[in-house]
């Protein structure tokens, strides 16, 4: 298939069965406009979470089933064609929802919310999924969703969305060390981080009380505290609303969330500071916003609404504020997106 190489890739993860076409690899072009589907994975149930290599010639996946697996698959950025490459279902995988590679692509982390737990695994140098060195499982009523590497250090962060709390921890050979416990604010559901290095700031996007919570982090990486919690929602509002995935504009400095329930993306300022002011909330042209992406230029923002089948094109201005360009792409049931330049 031929088409000029100036616009996106996008993987797209979705709920969906082994017959299904559950991941898909789509263009997207310079105007923002989908071409036609590049290739699709078959083989793998609720491909929930996805995430690639530096070089994008890799593409990790988790199947988010009580008895889970991940599963890496080779991506050819000629062809576009997706083989599968490894696989691993161990006692380790119970339930995941999350998976990220450290910014050294030794290891393989995976969050397991229906387990409560969370696993490690070691990669090859040609990015197979190895054995399992690490897991450990929380409390009861546990249900961890996300873990964030602070930038150029070996400390992770663990967002524990069941128990209300903050896991600060040290990796060494793939083998995790828990250094702090922070406790977040009871009842608000702590679900997925986004980190800026330059001020050491962590922010959450809380599931259940539509906040974002900032926390700070010391020079010596080995202390969390809470600095801001600022809500995503100005005005009040009668539906039930759950936070849910969290991405910064680096460049702009800007923070954006979204809110399934409320169906919208909302707008935050970072200060100089690293604090957040709110800017504005816009509505996301369908329902239930699970996941979201930024294009690696900071032009375009990819929403995934999970509950009507879309994926929905918004162009954000310079005033950071997202608009929809009336683009969309319909897939069944999308949960995540992974974009870069094609």
């Amino acid at each position: 298939m031929a088409f000029q190489r100036n616009g996106y890739i996008v993987f797209a993860g979705t709920y969906g069965t082994e017959k299904d076409k559950a991941i898909q690899v789509l263009t997207l072009d310079k105007i923002g406009q989908f071409g036609k589907r590049l290739s699709y994975v078959q083989g793998i149930a609720n491909p929930s979470y996805l995430t690639v290599n530096q070089n994008q010639d890799t593409l990790y996946a988790l199947s988010e089933v009580a008895d889970g697996h991940v599963v890496s698959y080779s991506f050819d950025n000629v062809t576009y064609t997706v083989q599968e490459k490894s696989s691993q279902q161990e006692d380790g995988v119970e339930g995941p929802c999350y998976i990220m590679l450290d910014e050294n692509e030794r290891y393989l982390f995976v969050v397991n919310y229906g387990g409560g737990s969370i696993s490690v695994y070691r990669l090859a140098d040609d990015h197979r999924i190895l054995e399992l060195t690490d897991h450990h499982t929380y409390s009861s009523g546990s249900h961890p969703h996300m873990i964030v590497q602070l930038p150029g250090t070996d400390r992770f962060v663990v967002t524990d969305l069941g128990s209300n709390k903050l896991y600060l921890y040290e990796c060494t050979e793939g083998k995790l060390t828990r250094i702090q416990e922070c406790a977040a604010t009871p009842g608000s559901g702590p679900r997925h981080a986004a980190v800026l290095a330059t001020h050491r700031k962590i922010y959450v996007v809380n599931e259940f009380n539509s906040q974002v919570s900032v926390y700070t982090y010391d020079s010596t990486f080995s202390s969390l505290e809470l600095v801001q919690e600022i809500d995503t929602i100005a005005e009040p509002i009668e539906v039930n609303n759950y936070g849910a995935d969290i991405h910064i504009a680096y460049e702009a400095s800007f923070l954006y969330t979204s809110n399934r329930g409320h169906d919208s993306i909302s707008v935050f300022r970072i200060g100089d500071d690293g604090l957040l002011s709110y800017v504005d909330c816009v509505a996301v042209e369908g329902k239930w916003p699970r996941n979201f992406a930024i294009t690696p230029d900071e032009r375009y923002m990819l929403i995934a609404n999970e509950h009507t089948d879309s994926i929905v094109v918004m162009e954000i201005g310079a005033d950071g504020i997202p608009a929809y360009t009336g683009e969309q792409y319909s897939i069944r049931a999308p949960v995540c997106l992974k974009v870069f330049a094609m």
